[in-house]
């Protein structure tokens, strides 16, 4: 096999395996949305607790945020060098 070749299954192999690492993070846990009414998120007469209860929510979640975000960066990376690489003339 040619080193153009190879290069080319290794990477396909690495982007496989961050996949289904990826898969198995986000579906190791149920999605939290099936257990949620609309009306629990968004009181309609807003309390003294709503400070606490909205911050709250956001900290529980920041973990899911995060690992979107480390998927954007990825995949902005991979992506600037495909755009950066060299192209050899044959």
């Amino acid at each position: 096999m040619s080193e153009s070749t190879v290069g080319k299954a290794a990477g396909v192999a690495v982007a496989v395996l961050l996949f289904a690492a990826l898969m198995m993070v986000v579906l190791s846990e149920p999605f939290p949305y099936t257990t949620m009414a609309h009306s629990e998120m968004i009181p309609t007469q807003p309390g003294a607790e709503i400070g606490s209860a909205m911050s709250g929510f956001l900290w529980d979640f920041r973990g899911m945020d995060l690992t979107f975000q480390t998927l954007v960066l990825f995949t902005t990376a991979i992506c600037c060098l495909a755009l950066l690489r060299e192209e050899m003339k044959q």
